[in-house]
């Protein structure tokens, strides 16, 4: 029967790349990703350390869930739960700001902007497409000099209607117009009677 000694600090501990993808639950080459973002941790002969490597992934899960990653937060054993807490009320604080900005229309989410270029390119590229069929009657039997006049106006046109783009098409729904006032305005946000009839 082996020997089953209690074992008390598993800080020296060392596994193989295989070992610890099948304690974490990912691949061979998931293992090595993590280990080249600082996730799980190598010693000098390339096996991983076991405890650092095992606390270091389950807290980046816990902060994946925010967007950040976390190289290493257990230096010497312990977490610093002041410095975590710290680190979740600015992440709560950014997320805060952020979801500001996108109401007052300073920022914009990468699809709404995407389907409003995608829209202005999609009617530009018509119009232009349009022009030869909708001006070769009206330049039938007409001078060089003509037929580049109106083809220039309607090209100009095209343009034009490309770069007067409205800015409030990016805005999202959940946009709303605030002075910065209204942010610190114990009324802001209150309707009056008027306003509801």
């Amino acid at each position: 029967m082996a020997d089953s000694a209690k074992v008390t600090d598993v800080s020296a501990v060392t596994v193989s790349a295989k070992v610890l993808a099948n304690i974490i639950g990912v691949g061979d080459r998931q293992v090595r990703n993590l280990a080249d973002e600082g996730i799980l941790v190598r010693n000098s002969h390339g096996r991983y350390l076991l405890e650092k490597s095992v606390k270091n992934y389950i807290m980046n899960l816990k902060i994946s869930k925010v967007g950040e990653t976390v190289t290493s937060d257990f230096e010497d054993g312990e977490l610093d739960l002041k410095q975590e807490q710290a680190r979740h009320e600015h992440i709560k604080s950014m997320i805060s700001e952020i979801k500001l900005q996108l109401i007052k229309g300073q920022v914009h989410k990468s699809y709404d902007v995407a389907n409003v270029i995608t829209d202005m390119f999609t009617k530009f590229r018509s119009k232009i497409l349009a022009i030869p069929s909708e001006v070769a009657p009206s330049v039938e039997g007409k001078s060089k000099s003509e037929i580049m006049e109106v083809l220039r106006d309607e090209l100009e046109n095209a343009l034009n209607e490309l770069a007067d783009y409205n800015p409030s098409d990016y805005y999202p729904d959940e946009y709303i117009e605030l002075s910065e006032d209204d942010l610190f305005n114990d009324s802001a946000g209150k309707v009056s009677e008027a306003d509801e009839e």
